[in-house]
């Protein structure tokens, strides 16, 4: 055999194995929150580093993952109302399929299913594992969605940590060095993100520019909330610096500030609200430092890549702290939450100068 040839059948076998490897699926089932599925990211990429899929999809909250393809490792979505969890849970002795179950259609053609729904051993896992298996034989892992009181380490690290041990020896990578990269962006804006990003901010006046700090005041929780009155202060106190602050408010915080604090917020800077989460990413993706609470936009801003500080209180930022190459956290006590906490501010304006200026 000539050398052509044997080019041309390196190349057939090359376009074969990748052809291979793309259509080898993987479903991630994660019904959690914007902050859970970003820190399902890393795992998700690890799927296609370390064993072998070519595409990976996530079933969750469509709202909650919008911008992930295109943007992140994850492929596609699927919306968690477009399928019937409800019957996977019910006694595995009562459960049946028809021949053209939509159950079956929705879980086809999968290598792995991760499942954060339900527990291992479950009526669910059963009869996920059993419905999968119509089609294609499929590995079913459940993992738990919150770890135990007693676990000390980072929760990506937990889901990746998790989902390896729960293979089978002979299917784990043979590259041992598998670990979650905490310090790396999961998700990229494109271009197309940016000149949005850009259009959003120029609607309130903010030109792009090197010293555009974006600030979340809000959070899923409101125990996980600094004081509004110390956003209200470290907004002024980087106004005085001549950086362009934008605040950003979601549903939540609309619903809760009410008009009079939203009011006040306004008048130290542009406010920013009613966005997508799409359009929250492209705004966010344009700032040069952001600041939040424990909140999944917080999460979303550390993951893109934006220079991040987030403001802890009760949860523990070494477990539940926000991914990315530029993230400081400040663990704050209870009472600062509670109430204004000036003598704090300095602090956070100092990294807030220093990322601005790096």
């Amino acid at each position: 055999m000539n050398d052509d040839n044997k080019d041309i059948l390196n190349i057939l076998q090359d376009a074969e194995n990748k052809a291979h490897r793309f259509a080898a699926q993987a479903l991630i089932i994660q019904p959690g929150a914007i902050g859970d599925c970003i820190l399902t990211l890393p795992l998700a990429e690890s799927l296609k580093t370390h064993f072998g899929i070519g595409t990976c999809l996530m079933l969750g909250r469509s709202n909650y993952i919008e911008y992930f393809p295109g943007r992140t490792c994850v492929d596609g979505i699927k919306n968690l109302d477009s399928v019937d969890l409800h019957r996977l849970f019910i006694e595995h002795k009562g459960f049946e399929l028809e021949d053209d179950d939509s159950l079956i259609t929705a879980f086809a053609g999968f290598r792995h299913i991760i499942t954060f729904l339900g527990s291992a051993g479950s009526d669910f896992e059963t009869n996920l594992t059993f419905t999968a298996y119509c089609s294609n034989p499929t590995d079913v892992t459940t993992l738990q969605l919150k770890p135990s009181a007693d676990f000390t380490g980072h929760i990506a690290g937990f889901y990746l940590d998790s989902f390896v041990a729960a293979q089978h020896p002979d299917t784990r990578p043979a590259d041992k060095s598998i670990s979650c990269n905490l310090r790396k962006a999961y998700i990229t804006p494109g271009r197309s993100d940016l000149t949005h990003g850009r259009k959003i901010l120029e609607s309130v006046g903010v030109k792009p520019g090197r010293n555009i700090v974006v600030i979340h005041p809000g959070s899923g929780g409101v125990s996980k909330c600094w004081h509004i009155d110390n956003f209200y202060m470290l907004a002024e106190q980087l106004c005085d610096r001549d950086i362009k602050v934008v605040f950003l408010l979601g549903p939540a915080e609309m619903e809760r500030f009410g008009k009079k604090t939203i009011d006040a917020l306004g008048v130290v800077a542009p406010v920013l609200c009613e966005l997508s989460l799409t359009e929250t990413f492209q705004a966010v993706s344009c700032a040069n430092c952001f600041i939040g609470n424990d909140s999944g936009i917080t999460h979303l801003a550390a993951a893109a890549g934006i220079p991040t500080i987030a403001c802890f209180g009760p949860t523990d930022p070494a477990q539940y702290g926000p991914v990315g190459p530029m993230v400081s956290t400040f663990k704050f006590e209870a009472s600062d939450f509670n109430t204004p906490c000036p003598d704090k501010i300095e602090d956070v304006t100092k990294q807030i100068l220093k990322y601005l200026t790096s």
